[in-house]
């Protein structure tokens, strides 16, 4: 101090030297304050929209099986003792899993036409048209009896345009390709920006699902599984 005496003016620089020190460090930790925030933001976005699932209730599973079960057999109403619910697809019952998507409840269901088991059921979207698929680019989601084809990793695939939208859509982590006698139908997830849709008639002609509950389906896909897409289970 007794430097500081002698030149006052050092003082004075002394004090506005620390005083920048001071300022820089506050500055640099408020913004690493902000990042490390939004980071956090981020990931907790992240982290509840990669959580989301569309599982149906029980009582529902089993009262939408056995409506497909009595139509199909067509001459007599199945009662809902008769339906096993099975949360748990042992690897050896794969290949007896038909997969079942109606477009009006906009559900696929997994289950065993066999055994009258089922493993499971998801809310989906569908083709933005109802109806049957007439033409390709007609946004509507083909009806019949078909097979899966191929399962595919889609993690790397680029979004598609959606023309009506302007938007971009996600394929999510696979793409369970279906013999539907048209290109490009399948069974695929979505980004967060489209979750809203599960449920609704919102897709290009594709089956589309959160990915939480596409990597249930994938689980228990095979190549060779039946898979049936009607109008309504009512």
């Amino acid at each position: 101090m007794k430097r500081f005496n002698k030149n006052p003016n050092m003082l004075i620089r002394y004090i506005i030297m620390q005083y920048k020190k001071i300022k820089i460090t506050y500055c640099l930790f408020l913004k690493s304050l902000i990042i490390c925030l939004f980071l956090y933001m981020f990931t907790l976005c992240n982290v509840s929209n990669a959580e989301a699932t569309y599982r149906l209730a029980e009582n529902d599973l089993i009262q939408m099986a056995v409506n497909y079960f009595s139509l199909v057999q067509g001459t007599s109403v199945v009662e809902f003792s008769e339906v096993m619910l099975s949360l748990n697809a042992p690897p050896s019952d794969l290949a007896k899993i038909t997969w079942v998507c109606s477009k009006k409840e906009h559900v696929l269901l997994a289950l065993s036409e066999t055994d009258k088991v089922i493993y499971g059921g998801w809310m989906v979207a569908t083709g933005r048209n109802p109806g049957q698929k007439i033409k390709v680019g007609d946004m509507r989601t083909p009806e019949g009896v078909f097979y899966v084809k191929s399962i595919e990793d889609s993690s790397f695939w680029d979004s598609y345009f959606d023309k009506a939208t302007k938007e971009r859509i996600g394929y999510g982590p696979y793409f369970i390709r279906l013999e539907a006698g048209w290109k490009g139908i399948g069974i695929h997830g979505t980004d967060d920006e489209h979750l809203h849709e599960i449920g609704t008639d919102a897709s290009h002609g594709c089956i589309r699902m959160a990915n939480d509950d596409l990597l249930e389906v994938v689980s228990m896909s095979m190549k060779g599984q039946k898979v049936v897409i009607l109008e309504s289970l009512n």
